[in-house]
């Protein structure tokens, strides 16, 4: 009998132990799913840098000739465009004339020269190379060196501060737009982040109404 109390007696003390130990293990936390924020852009903006309201931007140099290149405006709505140059070295260009053709899926938008002027060189590295739109934009990812006809059409081109206001209104322009996508019931993911600036790519998932949008109220030459 003695043996089989102190055998029961051990037994007990075990299983309070066990469960002792059991409780004091910490308890499986259930993993919680987190959405990675969706990646944004802004637009670069540098002094002595001249922009036209069709989404190109100008670089004067002292010799008179000209450097033409898409914003990061709309740069930053594509995801990885195809690039073509439709100018060659030698060809004359009017101002509102198509220079570049930017394709993403089957879509397209159509930059616009905003000056008259002469072609003296393309960037053909820039349709090799799309990147450079994106990641070395006014040093390396120019489309065209160009000498104007009428040097006077650059003063009637943004610069500085009123360069600052004119993108936050186009910015306030795309927001309604792409408000306005919602409120039709058709596409309703988050394009925007909330009060900043739009998600980085966001045409690609945009139907040709969308592109034919932005090519008519953002991209015409007045």
């Amino acid at each position: 009998m003695t043996v089989l109390f102190v055998i029961a007696t051990i037994i007990i003390f075990l299983t309070i132990d066990w469960i002792i130990q059991r409780r004091k293990q910490p308890v499986p936390q259930t993993a919680v799913a987190t959405r990675k924020p969706a990646e944004t852009f802004a637009v670069r903006l540098p002094e002595g840098i001249f922009f036209a309201p069709s989404h190109t931007w100008l670089n004067l140099f002292p010799s008179g000739k000209i450097r033409i290149g898409v914003d990061d405006f709309i740069s930053g709505l594509l995801a990885h465009p195809e690039i073509t140059l439709l100018k060659q070295p030698g060809e004359e260009v009017r101002r509102g004339d198509p220079i570049i053709l930017l394709k993403e899926k089957d879509h397209l938008l159509t930059i616009r020269s905003p000056i008259e002027g002469h072609i003296l060189t393309a960037n053909d590295e820039l349709p090799k190379n799309p990147k450079l739109l994106k990641e070395q934009l006014f040093s390396d990812g120019w489309a065209y060196m160009i000498k104007p006809l009428k040097l006077k059409e650059v003063k009637h081109m943004l610069i500085g501060d009123e360069t600052r206001t004119w993108i936050q209104h186009e910015f306030h322009r795309l927001r309604d737009l792409l408000a306005g996508l919602g409120r039709n019931g058709s596409l309703q993911p988050a394009y925007l982040q909330e009060g900043g600036p739009p998600i980085a790519g966001v045409l690609n998932v945009m139907d040709d109404v969308v592109w034919q949008q932005i090519d008519q109220e953002f991209l015409r030459v007045q």
